[in-house]
């Protein structure tokens, strides 16, 4: 079991660290006779789903890599997001009230959709300015206003990256 965690550990910081996986080959794995244990045959199912999602995480890159002039011409418009720019704005968590000023959860939520997807496409972000959100009902909950135009301020000063 410590080896087959030890291949995942390997394979999530790989992942995270955005570079490839390699096939992960189970022959030098220890099999355990007397101790609990993982089936070698689901360790191998295991390993090669992870193959497999390389696999087809490399064809996505093939396709988007794709070199002709249009392509090429379109990478020029397109603008670039860092990576820090996408999570902050993935991971941002509002304080949520039941009293005072608040927003309607969907919206807010809907409009950092919109937000994610344009930093994803390469496109310019949403009109900061012109984003209105309703109020959240007395009791129902919604999130802090303040924090969602603090937040909404920020957003407004990032630049991409070209």
């Amino acid at each position: 079991m410590a080896d087959v965690q030890r291949q995942l550990d390997r394979v999530v910081s790989l992942m995270r660290a955005q570079q490839p996986v390699p096939a992960i080959g189970t022959v030098g794995l220890r099999r355990a006779r007397f101790k609990e244990g993982y089936t070698p045959e689901s360790v191998t199912a295991l390993f090669d789903n992870i193959a497999e999602w390389q696999r087809q995480l490399n064809i996505q890159h093939e396709v988007y890599d794709v070199d002709t002039a249009d392509q090429q011409s379109d990478d020029r418009s397109r603008l670039k997001w860092s990576r820090e720019q996408q999570v902050w704005v993935r991971e941002i968590a509002f304080t949520t009230t039941r009293f005072g000023s608040a927003y309607e959860v969907d919206q807010v939520d809907d409009f950092l959709d919109n937000v994610l997807r344009a930093m994803g496409n390469g496109e310019p972000l949403p009109n900061i300015q012109s984003a209105q959100f309703h109020m959240a009902r007395t009791g129902r909950g919604g999130y802090d206003a303040a924090a969602v135009d603090h937040f909404l301020d920020q957003l407004e000063r990032i630049r991409p990256l070209n």
